[in-house]
């Protein structure tokens, strides 16, 4: 199967929490893919009309850099990887630069439908977490998200829409444990470890709350996720409010073997973790803890606690990282996801896009041709490929 797959940029498999690097390159075993990106994309119609692509995978995400996918999107449907189910700010940013309101306003009204409060031609766009999922979802013959919670929400609020779930796997090879100290006396301080993009904030407030609790702790908060795999002892990720992403850093954290602070959400719910509260195991499985999992409604006194436990107990932070890297191995690894995969890909390439209902909106048909036929028929010229 040949494999035309659009993303922001070149997958880079040192990068340790861009899991899909690490599937088209499990993936690329079997399979033949070409990867798209802003500076190749236009090469892809030429490509696909000479030879053409068995499917194409779209990777959106609510940035602008991912601006654009979408026309390739609309115009050639094929699998929609969808990294969070909030889309509205990165399609609106573009419609408004390209001074096309009135498409927006179309655009926001299919999908979000009359009641939601149409804005006006000369307004701004709305301000919130809205969706504008609908277009994507019935131009796209299936659409693939990391999480059974964000699958159930989709089929409920777009029936028509054909979607998958597919567990997110990173891998190890960059990723190497920091030498632990034996259990006993603790003879410099414990690293804990954050992304510049991770709510540096309320980290620091909590790490200063067990500091002056007694606690033996560090921050150590580096743009790079591969440097902070190296250095820290224990990593936190806090990502929130939670909008469908995978937890990759978390993941990562355990394929290093680090224990790793996480919120309580529903993308965190069937992990067997430990509550700082009570140092108990949440839920019911009898599974060994892999993280310590933080209540957001109490989330700066929790982690303080977490941080002031896990700096003294390094018998614990041990168990946990052993757990967590045994859970990884045996669910979390690109082999892992690739497998899902591979059972998505089958089913889709024998997949229709849903049937565009009537109220599709017109300017979504758009192919990049339309000035070249305007012209051309006014030489009574019709060209086959147009």
């Amino acid at each position: 199967m040949k494999l035309a797959w659009f993303r922001t940029d070149t997958p880079r498999p040192t990068d340790p929490i861009d899991d899909t690097a690490a599937l088209i390159a499990e993936l690329r075993t079997t399979r033949d893919i070409e990867v798209f990106t802003a500076a190749n994309a236009h090469d892809f119609v030429s490509k696909h009309f000479r030879a053409p692509y068995d499917l194409t995978i779209y990777e959106l995400d609510n940035t602008p850099a991912h601006a654009f996918i979408w026309p390739y999107l609309l115009r050639y449907s094929g699998v929609l990887l969808l990294r969070t189910p909030i889309l509205h700010d990165s399609r609106a940013a573009t419609l408004v630069r390209e001074q096309r309101m009135r498409d927006y306003v179309t655009e926001f009204a299919f999908n979000h439908g009359p009641t939601a409060g149409q804005p006006a031609e000369r307004s701004q766009p709305h301000q919130g977490s809205w969706p504008m999922l609908r277009a994507v979802l019935l131009a796209s013959r299936a659409t693939v998200v990391s999480h059974v919670s964000v699958a159930e929400l989709l089929r409920d609020q777009y029936p028509d829409a054909a979607v998958r779930v597919a567990g997110t796997g990173v891998s190890a090879a960059h990723a190497v444990p920091s030498v632990q100290q034996a259990p006993g006396v603790q003879t410099s301080p414990v690293t804990f470890g954050a992304l510049s993009t991770g709510r540096l904030d309320i980290i620091r407030r909590s790490m200063a709350r067990a500091r002056e609790a007694g606690a033996s702790a560090e921050l150590v908060a580096d743009s790079s996720a591969e440097r902070l795999l190296l250095d820290a002892d224990v990593v936190l990720s806090l990502p929130w409010p939670w909008f469908g992403e995978p937890h990759t850093l978390a993941l990562a954290a355990m394929a290093a073997g680090k224990p790793a602070v996480v919120l309580e959400t529903a993308a965190t719910a069937d992990w067997p973790a430990l509550d700082p509260q009570t140092w108990r195991s949440r839920g019911l499985t009898a599974d060994a803890p892999i993280a310590v999992s933080i209540d957001p409604r109490d989330e700066e006194h929790s982690l303080a606690v977490a941080i002031r436990r896990l700096s003294s107990d390094t018998a614990l932070r041990m168990r946990l990282g052993e757990a967590a890297h045994d859970w990884w191995r045996a669910h979390a690894t690109p082999e892992h996801a690739s497998q899902d995969w591979e059972r998505i890909l089958a089913d889709a390439e024998h997949l229709n896009p849903p049937t565009r209902p009537a109220d599709w909106p017109e300017h979504l048909n758009a192919d990049g041709t339309e000035r070249a036929r305007v012209i051309l028929g006014d030489f009574g010229v019709r060209v086959d490929f147009l």
